[in-house]
């Protein structure tokens, strides 16, 4: 068992150190005269304390062709009268109101997003969170880094903003995860290797064709990770795509706090796995052991050096993971707890999805059924 571990960590650390060179800062280059129009899209429901800050930052961009719509998806809150002031002083924001039903087959956010969608006039199509902040920078520098790149899709990991204790065992599992486990190199090899590509949907750019091209969101109008799934259609397609390090561009407090982010990736953690439940509680299993088991290991002589090499590796993985995407440095002393507490809630998450429970912003998901494999 404790050699499996070990040599599972040595590739996880590997795999970092590719990960690390490849998911590269962008960098914004000289002058241009080529400003494509661009239409930044925001689902928003229930956001009355993150849509403000939100959508200001995206109307003080310093590239010159843009327009922002936002779509309040049916808001219990002040969410639509906050935005309707902004819109007021603003001709760029443009405000749609949804309080039709969800369509049979879609989750909100899909839906949300294909009607962003149609309702957009932008060469470039810009998805991104309500609860996300951007630099004046942002849409000129991963505009410029879409055209000189030749690439049809843009995602990236923004920097996470982990306020609390409980946001601080939770939420930077997803860092270490898109760092440590997917080989991106191979996803950008081959169409073949595409389920392994990775995306954020906190920071998604299309070019307007390759949207269309692949069949946008409603290509995945069932999904509840449609993040994912938008990037394996992009290169099943062929379709060149990068994903970025947008720490010094785009932030986001995804949780307030532990109650908070234990539902919000309990809804997301089966989805991860397409709702196949002996997948699912295979990785989880194994997750819980790879960070439980080395500490146990060190009480046995025989297994005491690989234990502690692994346990120092892991430690290395995380500590670059903190560096590279601005989290508090504190959280390479959690390590072991964040693996812990997120296998847990990845058992949880099958829970929900097997007995119809899954729900997010008060709609139940439940549009697509599980499966064993």
């Amino acid at each position: 068992m404790m050699k499996g571990i070990f040599l599972f960590v040595f590739y996880q650390l590997l795999n970092s150190a590719i990960n690390f060179f490849l998911i590269r800062r962008p960098r914004q280059y000289g002058d241009s005269n080529n400003f494509p129009k661009v239409s930044i899209l925001v689902p928003a429901r229930n956001e009355e304390g993150n849509i403000a800050k939100c959508v200001q930052s995206l109307l003080t961009q310093d590239y010159p062709n843009y327009e922002v719509v936002v779509l309040n998806d049916g808001s219990e809150d002040e969410t639509g009268k906050v935005l309707s002031t902004m819109a007021n002083t603003d001709e760029r924001l443009r405000v749609i109101e949804s309080v039709d039903p969800l369509p049979e087959g879609w989750t909100g956010k899909n839906w949300a997003c294909h009607r962003l969608f149609l309702q957009s006039a932008g060469d470039i199509l810009v998805f991104t969170d309500a609860d996300t902040f951007h630099s004046p920078n942002t849409i000129r520098t991963m505009v410029q880094e879409m055209q000189r790149q030749d690439l049809s899709f843009i995602s990236g990991v923004p920097r996470e903003i982990v306020v609390s204790f409980g946001e601080k065992i939770t939420v930077p599992f997803m860092n270490y995860s898109i760092v440590s486990i997917f080989p991106l190199f191979l996803s950008y090899f081959s169409p073949f290797f595409s389920s392994l590509s990775v995306a954020n949907g906190q920071f998604m750019m299309f070019k307007r064709h390759s949207y269309e091209r692949i069949g946008g969101h409603a290509a995945v109008k069932e999904e509840i990770v449609e993040d994912l799934e938008l990037a394996k259609l992009v290169r099943r397609h062929g379709l060149r795509m990068y994903t970025y390090n947008l720490s010094d561009l785009v932030s986001c407090r995804m949780y307030g706090g532990f109650k908070e982010a234990f539902n919000g990736l309990s809804k997301s953690y089966f989805g991860l796995f397409s709702l196949r439940i002996i997948p699912s509680i295979f990785v989880w299993t194994w997750m819980l052991l790879v960070a439980v088991y080395p500490f146990i290991a060190m009480a046995r002589p025989q297994d005491r050096l690989l234990a502690i090499v692994t346990i120092f590796m892991t430690t290395l993985i995380w500590h670059g993971t903190t560096i590279n995407y601005k989290l508090p440095r504190d959280v390479v002393l959690f390590h072991p707890l964040i693996i812990v507490v997120n296998s847990f809630i990845g058992f949880h998450s099958i829970k929900m999805g097997c007995t119809g429970n899954t729900s997010w912003k008060g709609r139940t998901i439940n549009v697509k059924k599980p499966r064993w494999f």
